[in-house]
């Protein structure tokens, strides 16, 4: 029986990121992709030049039109460029009681252009977060989402991941890809390791790969997405998350040769 995951996003022309990844992504794990598009963008591999979010009463009439026809395993969100879209998408949550949603709160564009607006960062705290099976923001999310001034070390990233918890989701994964000295009282951690950090609220799940010097465009969308395809999949969140490192990893490898 075919299983279905649903991708709610920005479209990326280029292809990197966004929806285009995202469907990519999920063909790679043999499942059928849905998407809901919410913004259109101007961007290539290198910048995000321009934005164009979808009107709110549209990205909703994709979502309806797709619950009439199919079942529905995973949700994942990506960018949601708006609180107005954020808001609706958090009220069609309540009624359509998805039992899998992955958020990825992609906030901004590795280039610095603002992909969701001030309004958007509170709804997404107050409204969608309680939504999540599992929240993946980088370091530069985390510190936002958690009201923290930046995340510098191991001790913060755990600290940014109780915070995040307490916003609502079941598990919270800090991707620290960006931390460029890695060091911990408790765990002595290599700098050229890439940490990422599971919490669930009990316990912190350590995950280390070798760190890649080389800025791959669309990282955090192929990670959520393959983290929503594992879910899918019926992996445990432990399993899914180390599978779609695992995948993340190789796809970066393959675009850096």
């Amino acid at each position: 029986m075919n299983k279905f995951v649903l991708t709610i996003a920005g479209a990326d022309p280029s292809g990197g990121a966004g929806i285009q990844r995202d469907l990519e992504t999920f063909e790679d794990f043999g499942l059928h992709g849905l998407s809901v598009i919410t913004a259109l963008t101007a961007q290539n591999e290198k910048k995000v030049q321009a934005v164009f979010p979808v009107p709110v009463a549209f990205v909703v009439k994709q979502i309806e039109a797709l619950l009439k026809e199919y079942r529905i395993d995973v949700v994942k969100l990506g960018m949601l460029a708006t609180g107005d879209i954020v808001l609706a998408i958090a009220r069609l949550f309540k009624k359509a009681k998805f039992q899998k949603i992955v958020i990825d709160p992609v906030l901004m564009s590795s280039s610095g252009y603002p992909l969701l607006d001030k309004k958007g960062i509170i709804l997404l705290k107050e409204r969608l977060l309680p939504f999540a099976t599992i929240v993946t923001p980088n370091l530069n999310e985390a510190a936002i989402v958690a009201g923290m001034k930046r995340i510098s070390n191991m001790e913060e990233m755990k600290l940014a991941a109780i915070k995040i918890k307490k916003l609502g989701p079941m598990f919270v994964l800090i991707k620290g890809g960006h931390l460029k000295t890695v060091s911990s009282k408790q765990l002595a951690v290599s700098s050229k390791k890439a940490i990422d950090i599971l919490y669930d609220g009990r316990k912190f799940k350590i995950f280390e790969a070798k760190m890649i010097n080389k800025d791959v465009h669309g990282t955090g969308c192929i990670l959520s997405s393959a983290i929503a395809a594992g879910l899918a999949k019926g992996l445990n969140m432990e399993d899914a998350v180390k599978r779609a490192k695992l995948y993340t990893t190789r796809i970066i490898k393959q675009e850096t040769i």
